[in-house]
């Protein structure tokens, strides 16, 4: 029985293991909803981009929006796989709270507007990214482009 006690305690200590190791899994961030329906319109040298907030009851809320930019000269001509190199131009806080995305009907047609001045002879490519207040970043919106 004594040659038996110290089996029995390695059993123990071994079966409960299942012999598979892997590094911790973070807990599931909820997605933050992408922009869709990105557009601009251009008055005189003054750009406006315009969109409507994403509606979507299992996301995240968006606390905000970033508006990112490539501009380069329209002599340039462009590299068809080069990536374009963006750059952060303006983050517009998105005023959202649980009750107005989730029951307020029509919220999700509440316009967001960004405007800057522009310079001819560019081109200009602009994209929004919304982000949650968990550090969540949404995917890329739609793309507008446009010489000018």
């Amino acid at each position: 029985m004594k040659s038996l006690i110290p089996a029995i305690i390695i059993l123990v200590f071994l079966l409960p293991g299942c012999g598979k190791k892997a590094p911790p899994v973070p807990p599931r961030q909820k997605p933050v909803p992408a922009v869709s329906d990105l557009k601009y319109n251009i008055d005189g040298d003054i750009l406006t981009l315009a969109w409507t907030i994403p509606k979507g009851k299992e996301k995240a809320i968006p606390d905000g929006f970033i508006v990112y930019r490539y501009k380069r000269p329209v002599s340039d001509s462009p590299c068809k796989n080069c990536p374009k190199l963006f750059q952060k131009v303006s983050d517009i806080p998105a005023d959202i709270t649980p009750d107005i995305m989730i029951d307020a009907p029509g919220y999700e047609n509440k316009n967001i507007e960004y405007r800057e001045e522009i310079e001819k002879g560019f081109v200009y490519t602009y994209k929004v990214v919304l982000y949650a207040k968990n550090g969540v970043a949404g995917a890329d919106s739609n793309y507008v482009e446009f010489n000018y």
